[in-house]
Order: structure tokens, then sequence, then C-alpha cells
């Protein structure tokens, strides 16, 4: 898979997640991004946060088992299998 391939399920992903989904998303992964980043769960914030991952080289198109781990910690069954 690359990168636009990796960003394009995300980015469909993201409107599969509700509002609460996504805080406990943001509230998982806040030791993992900038504060600002993990405080703001709206749906730019999310990608936001997706951004940062990708920067850190904590996601990427060969590796994103951190998400799928934190999809399946807030018991989001349904992103976890992307």
């Amino acid at each position: 898979m690359d990168n636009r391939h990796l960003r394009s399920i995300l980015l469909n992903l993201q409107y599969r997640l509700s509002d609460n989904d996504r805080e406990r998303l943001h509230f998982y992964l806040k030791n993992d991004v900038p504060r600002t980043l993990g405080d703001d769960s709206t749906l730019n914030g999310t990608l936001r946060l997706m951004q940062s991952l990708f920067d850190q080289d904590k996601i990427n198109e060969k590796d994103f088992t951190l998400l799928i781990d934190a999809f399946k910690q807030i018991q989001c069954f349904d992103a976890s299998i992307f």
C-alpha cells in the first residue's frame, strides 16, 4: 500500500467515526501528539492528529499498527479492520 492509498482509507474511515469515537481516539493517542492536537477531536482536529502521526513516522504506509491497536483499545472494532 502506498502513502496516498493509506491516506484515502483514513479519510473514508473518518466518516464512520462518531464524535464519541473521535474523543476516545484523541484521549488514547494524547501522549503521541502535541497537546493542542490531542484536545481537538473535531474532524479537522482528527486529520491534523493523523498528520502528526505521519510526521513522526508513528504511522506510515508500511506500518499503521498504532492506529489499529488504538481503534481496538477504544472498542471501535469496525475501524480496526481497515
